[in-house]
């Protein structure tokens, strides 16, 4: 992407600053996200740029941490001491878990299905929830892309929530088709749709008693089919674009939320490192890209925590057909 404004060079040292002030903050915490944060900076030396602990208010004795940080959410499942009490993770419109899209949902589901009845009562719980969203609406989808959430507890029966490699509540938003596809159609992913989604799970995962929650990038998905849109520059510039666009619909949603916060003391948002490694490996270039992308995601962030949207001037001109919807 291109150098960055003056006004986002401002942003760049504002969150640069609240980034050192935080870190000594997050040393203190105990929590399964904070747990993994630490972790996850010292193993992913390359991408410490990709590292942000914020404190909201800061100081508060029942602060709220947030932290967007590069590692592995199946990380977040598997470790016990890593393990939140609930996680948000994308779906389709059909509550379909069992498909192939979106990818992420696997990460869950792969997971509960090792207990068939964690996973059976999964199953009854959404056939519930279609039951009650029956003709609410159109073409038989369950959810609405971006807006909707569908909570679930795993299970319903406390007794064997021990059981699996995964939390105990799991709040569900469609970013995608049963089969695919929705990538292609980007006004689905306003950051407008992406923050209601957000914020409904939030509140509803607090309202359950949970205390940390974590998160991938919601939407951040990209297609190679793009690879030659004239609107982009090349299939780099289209991920960029994608994950910049997600972290503050995702931020936004976080801003919405804390009013009403009760519980919530940790909430993770996870950037894929496979992804962003992918994405700029290789020569000297690449990684002064990366520098500036992590420091745009970052700035992205701190903008919708406060309740700004990201546009297209603050990324330099770029992503302006992403950010349109």
């Amino acid at each position: 992407m291109v150098e960055l404004t003056d006004r986002a060079r401002g942003r760049a040292f504002i969150a640069a600053m609240i980034a050192s002030a935080s870190l000594a903050v997050v040393i203190a915490q105990d929590g399964p996200v904070a747990a993994m944060f630490r972790d996850d900076l010292r193993r992913e030396h390359a991408l410490g740029a990709s590292f942000l602990p914020i404190e909201l208010p800061a100081g508060a004795a029942t602060s709220l941490h947030v932290y967007l940080s590069a590692g592995d959410l199946a990380r977040a499942f598997d470790t016990a001491t890593f393990r939140p009490d609930a996680a948000i993770v994308p779906t389709n419109i059909g509550l379909v878990v069992t498909a192939a899209s979106p990818s992420t949902q696997r990460v869950l589901i792969a997971r509960v299905q090792k207990v068939p009845r964690v996973m059976a009562d999964l199953q009854d719980q959404i056939a519930e929830h279609r039951k009650q969203r029956a003709g609410s609406i159109k073409d038989g989808s369950v959810l609405q892309i971006g807006v909707d959430a569908f909570v679930a507890q795993l299970p319903r029966n406390a007794g064997a929530s021990a059981a699996g490699a995964f939390p105990r509540l799991a709040c569900l938003i469609a970013t995608d088709f049963p089969t695919g596809g929705s990538v292609d159609q980007r006004e689905l992913f306003s950051q407008d749709r992406v923050r209601q989604g957000v914020a409904a799970c939030l509140t509803a995962l607090d309202a359950a008693g949970a205390s940390s929650v974590m998160m991938p990038l919601l939407g951040a998905a990209s297609a190679e089919t793009q690879l030659k849109d004239p609107v982009f520059e090349g299939q780099r510039l289209l991920k960029e674009c994608r994950h910049l666009n997600a972290a503050a619909g995702i931020a936004l949603g976080i801003h919405d939320f804390i009013p009403g916060r009760r519980t919530l003391r940790e909430i993770g948002i996870v950037q894929w490192n496979q992804e962003i490694s992918q994405m700029f490996s290789g020569s000297r270039l690449a990684q002064t890209a990366y520098r500036l992308y992590a420091e745009q995601i970052k700035q992205a962030v701190n903008k919708g925590i406060a309740g700004e949207k990201t546009t297209a001037i603050d990324v330099g001109g770029n992503c302006s057909a992403t950010f349109g919807g």
